[in-house]
């Protein structure tokens, strides 16, 4: 009669005809070679697949803890389909319907507070803008992205913007924290919304871990990142590529006050000598769906205007 092992399931060791050490599951039946070894009596012995099994287990803790830390940090958010560029409305447009979905519930209704919805008359006062501009806003988006049900209120009617669960996978999306955009929108002109909306048009091509504009933004290893060349934003948002320092410059004095800190919405960052490699950073307190934005903050060094 074989001889017990201790393990996660009933096993027993025996020798064969050649005094070789083989063990068979009792459950399976399967046969396998076994080592004999002394384990202190009440020792629990796993095997390799149940050790990687418990590893996954654990990493996906810590991912859910990473997610807790952020959302703890970074607030609530909506999601924005990563694909979508916004190109049926103007950049400008796209910078105030990406603020005005920060008054979005769960249930796709534009409120003005936990019970009162907002109606098409609110949209001036809501948006900061003048009677012909908020007419001009309301001609893009009505009927597209937003649905004017009357009494009943706004609603969003976009299948690109979500707020709440989403059935399909996250690396689908890209997340606009709350926070962080209402901060960014109330602290500039409205005569610079379209340089905010600029970067909302580039979704597509910004990198998920580290929110650098480039050509391949699934790409998780920093090192490998192609980031887009500032001419090739420029013809991407068909800007005049000999204006290319005038626009790096307003970009460099779109600031906001986040958390008590100054900060830039564009970072770009200039290796020595090699200004045709330079890099443009999102800051990832407007939007980021990475695993740890704190990758951004150490890299980026870009929040922090001096």
């Amino acid at each position: 009669m074989g001889e017990k092992i201790l393990s996660g399931g009933f096993m027993y060791k025996f020798l064969d005809e050649t005094k070789s050490n083989l063990a068979v599951d009792e459950d399976t039946g399967k046969v396998t070679e076994a080592k004999a070894v002394i384990i202190p009596i009440g020792s629990r012995v796993i095997t390799p697949k149940q050790q990687e099994a418990y590893d996954e287990l654990k990493e996906r803790q810590i991912k859910r803890e990473i997610r807790r830390k952020m959302q703890d940090e970074l607030g609530y958010f909506y999601f924005v389909m990563r694909e979508h560029r916004f190109g049926n409305i103007s950049a400008e447009s796209a910078a105030r319907l990406i603020y005005l979905c920060t008054y979005l519930n769960y249930n796709n209704e534009f409120m003005l507070t936990e019970r009162k919805k907002m109606k098409k008359s609110d949209l001036k006062e809501v948006l900061g803008l003048s009677t012909g501009t908020t007419f001009n806003f309301w001609k893009e988006v009505s009927n597209v992205y937003i649905l004017d049900s009357g009494e009943d209120g706004l609603k969003l009617m976009s299948p690109y913007i979500i707020r709440g669960h989403i059935a399909k996978s996250d690396e689908l999306y890209k997340k606009f924290y709350l926070e962080g955009v209402r901060c960014i929108y109330k602290a500039i002109p409205v005569s610079k919304h379209r340089y905010l909306g600029y970067i909302f048009q580039l979704l597509p091509y910004i990198n998920t871990e580290y929110n650098i504009i480039c050509k391949n933004p699934d790409e998780t290893e920093l090192e490998k990142i192609q980031p887009l060349l500032i001419d090739e934003i420029c013809n991407l948002l068909s800007y005049d590529t000999t204006q290319r320092s005038r626009l790096m410059n307003i970009y460099r004095r779109l600031t906001f006050e986040y958390h008590g800190h100054k900060e830039f919405f564009v970072t770009f960052i200039t290796p020595q000598d090699y200004k045709e490699l330079t890099r443009a950073y999102i800051n990832p307190h407007i939007l980021y769906s990475g695993s740890d934005y704190h990758k951004v903050e150490v890299l980026g060094l870009f929040a922090k205007a001096k």
